[in-house]
């Protein structure tokens, strides 16, 4: 008997083993075939600044809008436990392929409640392919090509340019979370699905409203199921305990100055800064009419399936929260961004839709599947890894063009002549400068801070930058360098040949031909 039950466990744990070294395996291929953007990029500029400067990053401290309140401060923490620990910036690319494994894991898994796609190996590396496909960097770089920009995140993004991976590490990518939750939610794991279900607003409170759909969601499945309303209540007051800290947080930071400062704030972000993603009129095209139609497409296939509540009510509560925010053109529910479930509802969408087709080629092709099952697994895997191969070059080409950018020579020169109390005025849409040097930036327009007295002195600083690089005459731009001058900048990067290179107030530092140039202010 006892050698039976050594015997059991022994076996038990090859099983474990093989299952761990899978996930792994899988994990890698994906996310090398989605692919990620290099170091720092887009979001990443805003997202990294709080953590970087208060782990001791070069001269950050000093910079403005470090010192502004921090939307996002566990993202932060993350952030600065990280390189304080190990001073080592690829981990993040590690942390991103992690929150990967688990978007796939938890989309496999889910298909696999509905569709049972583990039943047979060929039905399950199908659908692996597929889904890796259809997420794989190398098809969002032939939408792009073919059919434009907009195209890139069709079958994995949400509408208004928010999703959950995207091609950086930043705290919406924990959106992952919200899925898990689901998968932990269908497997019957109601109060596990509790944790990954709070955990992802914690970390990126936009998630806030999407979690409490969520959260009504189940509590409805529960009462339904159970005829009582004690489980869903405890659910509920469970749910609204975890995300508490995060909801105080939120509240006592960024508690509005005054309603007129927080009015213009908030109109400042949504007409000028962010329209892209708060305004329907900005972000509507075919794009998002596929994305709908995927939904709907999921939500018929699930019929009858206790899935299709999480798909069909959220679908529906964001369509009548996006029809509110047009009729009223409340800048409020256009900041909570209703539409910000569509992140999860398209890549649980395309999982269901490959699930049910990835059946139904089980039921008609069953005995080709069963004699063809090598094949199908070699061809399978080699197309994987091909995705994860043509990922990784794209990484690397990304990687290189970033490396030789024209302001890469600028950045390079800043960085070897840093110092204490530079501070330096940069062209509006140079975002990496910041982070790529360690040196505090006046202003830039992608980053941005929350509370509203902070945005309306980013807008002041955006307006006085712009005098600089878009001053008709020369006159203009030297006025505005001397108020700059007065507010400590101590250097600016010009465009090359720039209509203010020339003025009395300036004293060249670098330059590179044809590109940039760094002059240095005279107080």
């Amino acid at each position: 008997m006892a050698f039976l039950t050594k015997k059991l466990d022994t076996i038990r744990s090859q099983v474990v083993y093989k299952n761990l070294a899978s996930l792994v395996l899988w994990t890698v291929i994906f996310t090398l075939a989605y692919s990620q953007a290099p170091l720092f990029t887009s979001n990443q500029n805003q997202y990294f600044l709080h953590g970087l400067a208060k782990a001791g990053f070069s001269y950050l401290k000093g910079d403005w809008l470090a010192n502004t309140l921090d939307p996002t401060p566990v993202f932060s923490w993350i952030v600065f436990l990280s390189y304080r620990l190990l001073s080592w910036l690829p981990v993040f690319y590690l942390y991103f392929g992690i929150l990967a494994g688990i978007y796939l894991f938890s989309l496999v898994g889910i298909a696999n409640q509905l569709f049972g796609i583990n039943r047979n190996r060929s039905t399950r590396w199908i659908f692996i392919f597929l889904f890796i496909g259809l997420n794989a960097a190398a098809v969002r770089s032939v939408l792009v090509r073919v059919l434009g920009a907009n195209w890139a995140y069709l079958f994995d993004g949400g509408v208004a340019g928010q999703r959950i991976l995207g091609e950086v590490l930043q705290p919406s990518t924990f959106g992952v979370l919200l899925l898990l939750s689901i998968h932990l939610f269908l497997r019957g794991k109601v109060y596990w699905s509790l944790l990954p279900l709070v955990l992802a607003p914690t970390v990126h409170p936009t998630y806030l409203l999407s979690a409490a759909i969520l959260t009504a969601v189940y509590m409805a499945i529960i009462t339904w199921e159970n005829r009582n309303f004690r489980h869903p209540l405890m659910f509920g007051i469970l749910a609204l305990i975890g995300v508490f800290p995060i909801l105080l947080h939120t509240y006592l930071v960024f508690q509005p100055t005054s309603e007129q400062l927080t009015n213009l704030a908030r109109a400042l972000l949504v007409e000028f800064r962010i329209p892209h993603h708060a305004q329907l009129a900005t972000w509507w095209d075919l794009t998002v009419v596929i994305k709908m139609l995927l939904i709907v497409l999921a939500i018929y296939l699930v019929r009858g399936k206790r899935i299709f509540s999480i798909l069909f009510f959220p679908f529906l509560i964001a369509l009548v929260l996006t029809a509110i925010q047009v009729i009223t053109q409340s800048n409020t529910l256009a900041l909570l961004f209703p539409w910000r479930i569509s992140t999860v509802l398209v890549p649980l969408s395309l999982s269901v839709i490959i699930g049910s087709f990835v059946t139904w080629i089980d039921a008609n092709f069953k005995d080709y599947l069963q004699n063809n099952e090598k094949g199908i697994l070699t061809i399978t895997m080699v197309g994987a890894i091909l995705l994860g191969v043509v990922g990784a070059g794209i990484f690397a080409t990304n990687r290189m063009d970033k490396a030789n950018s024209p302001a890469r020579a600028i950045l390079t020169i800043a960085e070897k002549n840093i110092s204490p109390q530079q501070l330096y005025v940069t062209p509006l849409d140079m975002q990496d400068f910041r982070l790529e040097t360690g040196i505090p930036v006046y202003v830039e327009f992608k980053s941005i801070p929350y509370l509203d007295v902070d945005i309306l002195e980013w807008h002041r600083r955006v307006r006085l930058v712009n005098r600089v690089y878009q001053a008709p005459y020369q006159k203009l731009g030297c006025e505005a360098l001397a108020e700059l001058s007065a507010e400590g900048v101590t250097h600016v990067v010009l465009p090359y040949d720039h209509t203010v290179q020339n003025c009395p107030n300036l004293e060249r530092f670098f330059l590179e031909f044809e590109t940039y140039e760094i002059q240095k202010l005279i107080p």
